[in-house]
């Protein structure tokens, strides 16, 4: 019935107020808490079925919450500091990643005897963290703005990495040949092609909301332009994640930039645009966690997976480990936030839909997709646990103070 959609949309809304009071009060991650009710609602209970429209919606509903949220999380980043970690944040973004890879590709080979490749290929799918999932999070938790920076750009980064790493490797599984130089290509070109296209979207945009007489609909408008943005230069094959964050930069950045650049005007992004944002990206992210609930399969969790699972999980932590310590040796201001960068290593929907890429490209991988998804579960609850720690201790540790 047309009303018990309705009163579902209303209820969702209200519970994702809810968990959020939840995470303000009690530092329990309300992200957890809307996977754990997705799930309830779907697979445990099968209140709500995924099969059909629902599951076909999938990519949309993945991409969307991906776009709305890199968007407000973009606005809310300082440009200046990007730029200065940007150099940083790459290189423990790689180093991280290719631990995952390399750990995984070894670990599987000699623990479950899979062939290297395979192990590589489960590396490249769950080596990223999710952006749709940090970047809420690290906006509410008590950490520097450089190391906030870091992990906004780690997160946004890797769902590039996946993708195109894992696409190479089925690739190579598929057809028995070897292009690393191509799939480094494609990577660069990838980035760069995302954020020159942004570059230009920002400034032509910025000068026509400036100009022009639209603050009823402003944020309608440029939701259009990300929109666009997204789809066109996913279309010329860049990336269209790193372009919406790009976009977002220039975008509430861009009167600093002009004071600097010594252009006159005034280019401050109206506040009616940034309150509409929280909004959205609010109604988005509540949805878009309960979803991911909704995809996991409980039927898939035998003994072998929780154990397979349990390992792949061991690994990417110590990878994660190794990543912040080598971070933590070239810039030492991140050190006091070392178990906050650990603890933010959640996989998500780019992690989800990978996961049934190599059978669809005719390579089978026993429990292959069962480990992704167990992953999916895991590391977000290890993520919940290490900020629920970490901010009950600097919340203490601040009264002390006190």
């Amino acid at each position: 019935m047309v009303y018990d959609v309705f009163f579902t949309i209303g209820a969702v809304l209200i519970l994702g107020f809810i968990t959020s009071l939840i995470f303000e009060r009690t530092k329990v991650s309300d992200v957890i808490i809307l996977m754990f009710v997705g799930m309830l609602l779907g697979p445990i209970l099968n209140i709500v079925s995924i099969d059909g429209p629902i599951s076909a919606l999938a990519p949309y509903i993945g991409t969307l919450a991906l776009i709305i949220i890199l968007f407000d999380g973009g606005l809310n980043l300082n440009l200046f500091k990007v730029l200065t970690a940007l150099a940083e944040a790459t290189g423990f973004t790689f180093l991280v990643f290719i631990l995952s890879v390399i750990f995984l590709g070894f670990s599987m080979h000699f623990i479950f005897g899979w062939t290297y490749l395979e192990g590589l290929l489960l590396g490249a799918v769950v080596g990223g963290i999710s952006s749709a999932i940090v970047i809420p999070i690290i906006s509410k938790l008590t950490m520097s703005e450089d190391s906030k920076v870091i992990l906004t750009l780690e997160s946004a980064l890797t769902d590039a990495l996946c993708i195109i790493v894992a696409i190479a490797l089925i690739e190579i599984i598929s057809s028995g040949t070897v292009n690393l130089r191509d799939a480094a290509g494609a990577l660069a070109s990838a980035f760069s092609t995302a954020a020159i296209i942004a570059a230009i979207f920002a400034v032509f945009w910025t000068g026509i909301i400036n100009k022009l007489y639209i603050k009823q609909v402003r944020y309608s408008l440029t939701l259009a332009v990300v929109f666009i943005l997204y789809s066109f230069v996913e279309l010329v094959k860049g990336n269209g994640a790193i372009a919406v964050l790009v976009f977002a930069l220039l975008l509430g950045n861009f009167n600093e930039i002009a004071k600097r650049l010594k252009v006159k005007g005034e280019f401050e992004l109206d506040t009616t645009l940034r309150a509409f944002q929280v909004e959205v990206s609010f109604f988005v992210r509540t949805f878009f966690f309960i979803f991911i609930g909704l995809m996991f399969d409980v039927g898939a969790l035998k003994q072998e997976v929780i154990i397979m699972a349990w390992v792949v999980f061991l690994i990417l932590l110590i990878a994660r480990i190794l990543g912040v310590k080598a971070l933590i040796l070239v810039d030492k201001k991140i050190a006091p936030f070392e178990k906050s960068i650990i603890s933010m290593m959640p996989r998500g929907l780019a992690a989800a839909v990978l996961a049934s890429m190599p059978l669809a490209a005719g390579i089978k991988i026993q429990y292959f997709a069962e480990i992704v998804f167990s992953i999916i579960i895991l590391t977000n609850l290890a993520t919940t646990l290490g900020v629920f720690v970490v901010e009950r201790k600097n919340v203490t540790g601040m009264k002390n103070v006190e």
